[in-house]
């Protein structure tokens, strides 16, 4: 749903970076914040922030974007009510995870205040350099006030998915919605967009539900631009165009350690010792051991791959746990993918005594039922919003919306919070990865492959657009240049 409060997915993601501005905006090609509606930042005193709004801000409707447009947006985002999935990246400012856990019913209280019409005035609980980094994300984006009660009526996850698709966001980016149908977005440039000088495209028309035949003719007679599928690349006509590169993002599998039976870290190790590792990461690219990527200057530290089915069998012995007690109910999405790595998993565990059960879930309602308790192992794949290891280990602090799997560690939290105040680059992901290290020692995910991003695009003949660690490319700095001729090849125009 295009709601920057309640969007979740990378599909929406991308979307939103041509309906929806912050106050940054990603660099395309380095991912560092860029001014987007705030033209200018100060920070005093290490948690005091200012943030001046461009006076040239507006809506698509022509309304002013202003400090007061901010404070009501957050301040929507951190309503309990709602619940909504990025809420919690904002527990640094003062009173926001309070307020965001209805401990705090006085939102006046919060630390996100409108100085004057142009100046936003945030106090954060700690020194936290990297703020900027995470307000690129859209779910920081202006709201338009109007729309701020659609994000609290799409949190209720029974009616998600049938008002899904009615909901259309009032611009504050540089594209507006034209039109909006089942098969097709098409997205026009907004001429109330403060740099619309500088949005080179005028029209983008994506398509939400072609064929794999459709998909490859339209691309190599030169009707689409871009596309983002791995099921195409080998009838692709000029393969310079596929572009593979390794992102920032992790499939795994975690356990919902508040079940009853998955509470116990022991049961959990015995349940880790019996995977067979080689056989359920074979055929991926790039395995993965440890919950974050391998970023540059990250430390190394031991991952999830011990198979030992003899001392598993052990544990399980000394736990002398009833035959109920030795069950494992397995949710996934309806997907032959994870139904293969189910089977894996059911097949290993069998062989200590612990039964499994398979529930499967259609993809579009998957994601939204992990916040139920009716499992005990779930899978996801997360790619980090933003280049930092705290985009991973932010889903497993105490009270963060995006914690499905319930772990509570208030060592791994302190180590969270100490780490915000770090300016040593070095030592701050020194102290990351010691929380990293908690999490795989109490055994709560089981780590699969680390994800590559695809995308086909002609990149020699479209600019703005670079391989990036987190598959964000937004829409606003792409455009058309003079196109290189492709050795061999004559394209014919239909």
């Amino acid at each position: 749903m295009l709601h920057p409060h309640t969007a979740f997915d990378a599909g929406e993601a991308q979307i939103l970076t041509a309906l929806c501005e912050g106050l940054f905006v990603y660099d395309p090609y380095t991912l560092q914040p860029v001014p987007a509606l705030a033209e200018k930042h100060s920070v005093s005193g290490g948690r005091t922030w200012r943030f001046t709004i461009r006076k040239d801000a507006k809506f698509e409707n022509g309304k002013p974007i202003t400090a007061q447009t901010f404070v009501d947006s957050w301040l929507n985002l951190l309503n309990p009510a709602g619940n909504h999935p990025y809420a919690s990246l904002l527990d640094c400012i003062d009173g926001a995870a309070d307020y965001r856990n209805g401990k705090l019913k006085n939102k006046n209280q919060v630390g996100i205040k409108a100085e004057s019409g142009q100046v936003l005035l945030v106090t954060t609980n700690t020194e936290i350099e990297h703020l900027p980094n995470i307000l690129c994300h859209h779910a920081f984006s202006a709201v338009e006030t109007s729309q701020l009660e659609a994000a609290l009526k799409f949190s209720n996850i029974e009616r998600i998915e049938k008002l899904r698709d009615s909901f259309k966001p009032i611009s504050s980016g540089a594209y507006r919605i034209k039109k909006f149908s089942e098969k097709e977005l098409i997205l026009v440039k907004n001429e109330h967009y403060w740099d619309k000088d500088n949005v080179q495209i005028p029209q983008i028309n994506l398509f939400l539900d072609l064929s794999k035949e459709e998909a490859i003719e339209k691309f190599n007679i030169g009707k689409i631009h871009w596309l983002s599928r791995s099921d195409v690349i080998s009838k692709i006509g000029d393969q310079r165009c596929v572009n593979i590169d390794p992102l920032f993002a992790t499939d795994y599998f975690f356990f919902k350690t508040s079940s009853p039976n998955i509470k116990a870290a022991e049961f959990r190790k015995a349940l880790l010792l019996a995977v067979p590792y080689e056989e359920l990461r074979k055929g991926y690219p790039i395995k993965a051991e440890t919950l974050i990527f391998p970023l540059a200057g990250y430390p190394k530290i031991q991952g999830v791959n011990e198979y030992n089915l003899q001392k598993a069998q052990e544990i399980i012995n000394k736990l002398n746990l009833n035959e109920e007690q030795k069950k494992v109910v397995i949710k996934i999405p309806e997907n032959t993918y994870y139904q293969e790595l189910a089977e894996i998993l059911s097949a290993a565990w069998s062989k200590i005594g612990v039964k499994t059960e398979v529930k499967l879930i259609s993809f579009n309602a998957y994601y939204n039922s992990l916040k139920s308790n009716d499992y005990d192992l779930g899978t996801i794949t997360w790619i980090g919003d933003f280049a930092d290891p705290l985009a991973f280990l932010e889903m497993f602090r105490p009270n963060s919306n995006l914690n499905d799997s319930d772990w509570k560690n208030q060592e791994f939290e302190r180590i969270i919070l100490k780490s915000h105040a770090e300016k040593d680059f070095k030592k701050r992901y020194e102290m990351l990865s010691k929380a990293e290290e908690l999490l795989l020692g109490e055994s709560v995910i089981i780590p699969i492959s680390y994800r590559l991003s695809v995308n086909i695009i002609d990149i020699y003949s479209i600019g703005g657009w670079y391989s990036n660690a987190i598959d964000i490319h937004p829409f606003k700095f792409i455009k058309f240049i003079k196109p290189q001729p492709v050795p061999g090849l004559v394209k014919l125009n239909k």
